[in-house]
């Protein structure tokens, strides 16, 4: 359970105090500040009852032992206390570090060499300690510890910071280096890699080689088993982000059984032109997505897995959006009826879409008798096409129809349309004679709405196909 002092509580500690980020902040692992910063979280939370550490461990993904280490390193410092599972944060304002002597005389050839190579400032005595306690906790020779402090200062130089070098010899002591000639196996290794990385830094933005770069760079070669040829090739596909990015393409081939640059190549290059034809649909959708992989996996590509061409599917979003259709959800909804029709290409649905328009001359001539303005709607073709496709209606009849309309709407004239189907009306004399008792009955068409929905459009288009083969 965390907790907080009384004295703790009254100083407000809940919050990050100065001191902290001053004084202990940038000597500490950057895993132990991650627990000191969700421990007090925790210990903040009075209603909640699960503040345990092995809440910590699943939050911050981090093993048990390195969350023992964390809590351990804060109780050295004086910030935190212990019994058993019980952790109490501590007053920053009464914290005392406990006092832990060290044999002067093991570490005096230590203090002398890590001084000198550290020339740019004065090591103080806690960071002093802070190098004994994780030699001693580790197990790590004072020579080899020696060796750490001057492979950091060749990185970083001589004012590199010690939580720097404690991070490192961290690493290398939990990877089974701990003695001089393991450390300086181990470092001789990188240093083979330097020239190779400094060349790769150098495309990724010119950034000095530093010791995550050199892991970085060793998995790559040792795990991922990549070439350097192909790592370098890889690297001029990284616009921006450097190194992070390159690991994370790096993973991506290696998941995707991409192992040389040809395959590569042909990879980036297939994705250029899908996010080449994301755009394209896009703009003709009118929308917008900063990361367009979701819609590729989602969307682009299963529709061209079922052999759509890639102009057909920009002619469709390009009809959507005259339709007034601008998601992908509602274009993939059209994509499918079109795909029941086996049209799959541009020069299909080019042809289906003019069938579509070839009443639109007919379909003005009844807007302009009722009244309405503007230009013809999806909507509109789609009642004409179930009146004379479907019904059967002659032209004639639908004029006259609309005629008896003026004023009203195009669902106004499906009523009388239909209600004349339903007496078998055939002929505008049939209709005429129809017509006093149909518009009587039909008196409240004028408040049936026009808003037709997507699923309505789809399956009318789907409906209606059958006069498209006549």
């Amino acid at each position: 359970m965390f907790k907080l002092s009384s004295e703790a509580s009254l100083d407000g500690s809940i919050t990050v105090e100065n001191k902290f980020i001053v004084e202990y902040l940038p000597y500490a692992d950057g895993d132990y500040v991650k627990v000191y910063l969700y421990g007090l979280s925790l210990a903040g939370r009075k209603s909640d009852s699960d503040d345990t550490v092995d809440r910590l461990c699943r939050r911050l993904d981090l093993d048990r032992a390195t969350v023992d280490a964390a809590i351990d390193y804060w109780c050295e410092a004086g910030l935190m206390s212990r019994l058993g599972d019980d952790i109490t944060y501590l007053s920053l304002r009464t914290a005392r570090a406990k006092i832990k002597k060290y044999d002067v005389d093991l570490y005096r050839e230590f203090n002398r060499q890590a001084q000198l190579y550290i020339s740019a400032r004065q090591i103080a005595p806690n960071e002093f300690n802070e190098y004994y306690a994780l030699m001693e906790k580790l197990k790590i020779e004072w020579q080899a510890m020696t060796l750490v402090v001057k492979y950091c200062v060749d990185l970083k130089g001589d004012n590199v910071s010690s939580s720097y070098i404690l991070a490192v010899a961290r690493g290398l002591a939990q990877d089974g280096y701990r003695t001089y000639d393991e450390v300086e196996s181990r470092l001789e290794e990188y240093g083979v890699y330097y020239n190779e990385l400094k060349q790769l830094l150098s495309v990724l933005g010119g950034k000095k080689p530093d010791h995550e770069a050199f892991e970085l760079y060793k998995k790559w070669l040792k795990t991922y088993k990549f070439s350097r040829d192909t790592i370098l090739h890889a690297a001029s596909y990284v616009k921006k982000g450097g190194i992070a990015v390159l690991d994370a393409k790096l993973t991506s081939y290696t998941e995707l059984g991409l192992t040389t640059p040809t395959a590569i190549d042909s990879y980036e290059a297939d994705r250029a032109e899908m996010y080449k034809f994301a755009r394209a649909v896009n703009k003709e959708l009118g929308v917008y997505y900063e990361n367009s992989d979701p819609e590729i996996n989602s969307f682009l590509r299963p529709w061209l897995d079922l052999g759509f061409e890639k102009k057909a599917i920009i002619a469709l979003a390009k009809h959507c959006f005259m339709l007034g259709l601008k998601t992908l959800p509602d274009l993939d909804a059209v994509v499918r009826t079109y795909l029941a029709e086996n049209i799959l290409t541009a020069k299909g649905v080019e042809e289906k879409l003019n069938k579509e328009k070839r009443h639109d001359s007919a379909i003005e001539d009844i807007m302009k008798t009722i009244g309405l303005s503007g230009a013809v709607k999806a909507a509109y073709r789609a009642f004409y096409q179930n009146w004379s496709g479907v019904w059967g209606f002659s032209d004639e009849v639908i004029s006259y129809a609309a005629t008896l309309s003026v004023g009203k709407t195009f669902a106004y004239i499906n009523g009388v349309l239909a209600a004349w189907k339903n007496c078998g009306v055939k002929s505008v004399d049939e209709a005429k004679a129809a017509g006093a008792k149909t518009e009587a009955n039909n008196s409240d068409g004028g408040n049936v709405t026009e808003r037709i929905s997507a699923d309505t459009l789809n399956s009318l288009f789907t409906q209606i196909s059958g006069d498209d083969n006549e």
